[in-house]
């Protein structure tokens, strides 16, 4: 009997109301083990572009990947539609939730999948653009073919198709369903607190330091308990049981994910920047940061290409406080995304998520005194000299003098407090410790379905 390998796109199964993409790929996960499936990975949480306006929430979709005899394909296609109308029933009034299943049968993945998923994840992708490449590649789809749940689904297919690139690990844990609609999570914070501390270099953004709160539980109505996040299965999984949970513990999964790795920050020129866009640019400040309503903080960058206005909005915290320190003449590399025009900034805008101070300026320009009196000279016109406007002395000759100054910021590497942060940015805790290269083991527990908090 030959064998076949399917990789499950599942996205859009969640909405503001309720339910959950992962949620939802558990329970079909608990399905195709009964039916004897053999997982090749860990579920695959894949978060694309995070500016996207019409996104659910953390813009997630996920991808099952496993091994299946050939003659099981049919019933196991029905199995996944059934399961996931069924879920679907529990908000079908809702207008937000259209959901998209792709399936793709085959060892390896084409190309065009992989450049879907680096679109969707840098920019915006429109559905006849994705359902192209689903023909083209003879891709199975199991739902409704207008559902815009299908971009994601088809997009994460490419993701995480080898381990060459970076790649991290979250347990998510979820709710009983009485549970499931109350906002309060009965999560010890104080054991948290130590388990991220226990296993630092293993564990990260788990908890915010700077800010003194924990950040592993959410606070909507959906039925995730819990998400500890690390670098390793195994650890993810001993830590896990070293958090005291004071409610019931449906089950809980490890799914391998792109999150924490900077995935989403392609550099980019200014000029060709696009509303929605994500990525990286560089250049030089032109202008002194300049305080807005709100507590943004607004500068201007510019390099070969172009000159655009950058922000750092007030949530990024220290991150604003950082660019405060800016002068014109810094060098600097910033990641974020593009802000489309509107009727209070007619022009694209980028909003800041990450800055990198690569040079300092050390110097500043100052008009020269005068010789004779001591008084600071004026300008007399572009290469003109400079005028002393007490006495009158000229010199057709003077030009700015640069004079050295200390600065308190440092070069290198910023970014917003963990709390802050989107999924797909990088802490500063992961830097050196990158998974690329390093092949990833399947360990035997990595998902439970009969744990129950104590």
């Amino acid at each position: 009997m030959s064998e076949i390998t399917l990789h499950i796109g599942i996205d859009n199964h969640d909405t503001p109301q309720g339910g959950c993409t992962t949620h939802f790929s558990i329970l079909l996960i608990r399905k195709l083990l009964q039916k004897g499936v053999e997982f090749i990975d860990y579920p695959n949480l894949i978060r694309l572009n995070p500016n996207i306006p019409w996104k659910t929430r953390g813009n997630g979709a996920v991808v099952l990947r496993f091994r299946v005899i050939e003659k099981q394909l049919e019933d196991l296609l029905e199995l996944i539609r059934n399961e996931s109308e069924a879920y679907t029933q529990i908000s079908r009034k809702t207008k937000y939730r259209q959901p998209g299943i792709a399936v793709f049968v085959g060892n390896n993945i084409p190309n065009e999948y992989r450049w879907l998923y680096k679109k969707a994840l840098t920019d915006v992708v429109t559905l006849d653009i994705a359902l192209k490449i689903a023909e083209k590649t003879q891709t199975i789809i199991l739902s409704n073919k207008q559902n815009r749940g299908l971009i994601g689904a088809l997009s994460a297919i490419g993701g995480l198709i080898d381990y060459q690139e970076d790649y991290t690990f979250e347990l998510l844990a979820y709710r009983i369903i009485e549970n499931m609609g109350k906002r309060e999570r009965l999560v010890d914070e104080l054991s948290v607190k130590r388990v991220e501390l226990k296993y630092k270099g293993y564990l990260f953004s788990n908890y915010d330091f700077e800010n003194d709160r924990m950040v592993i539980t959410p606070h909507g109505p959906d039925p995730v308990l819990l998400g500890l996040r690390g670098d390793k299965p195994d650890i993810l999984v001993k830590a896990f049981r070293e958090i005291k949970v004071f409610e019931p513990i449906d089950f809980w999964c490890v799914f391998r994910t792109n999150q924490a790795t900077d995935a989403h920050l392609i550099k980019r020129n200014i000029s060709t920047l696009r509303p929605y866009q994500t990525g990286l640019i560089e250049g030089e400040v032109l202008s002194k940061p300049k305080p807005e309503p709100g507590g943004h903080i607004r500068i201007y960058i510019k390099d070969s290409t172009g000159v655009i206005p950058v922000y750092f909005y007030e949530p990024t915290k220290k991150l604003r406080e950082i660019a405060l320190k800016l002068i014109p003449g810094d060098y600097v590399r910033i990641g974020g995304s593009v802000r489309p025009p509107s009727s209070t900034h007619p022009k694209i805008s980028f909003n800041a998520e990450k800055l990198e101070v690569i040079k300092l300026n050390r110097y500043i320009e100052h008009n020269p005194k005068c010789p004779q009196c001591g008084k600071t000279m004026k300008s007399a016109g572009k290469d003109k000299g400079y005028k002393c406007p007490r006495c009158g002395y000229y010199d057709p000759n003077a030009r700015k003098i640069l004079v050295r100054i200390e600065r308190s910021l440092k070069e290198g590497i910023y970014t917003p407090p963990i709390s802050s942060m989107h999924h797909l940015t990088k802490p500063l805790s992961r830097y050196g410790r990158e998974n690329n290269g390093k092949p990833f083991i399947l360990i035997n527990e990595w998902c439970s379905f009969k744990l129950t908090g104590e």
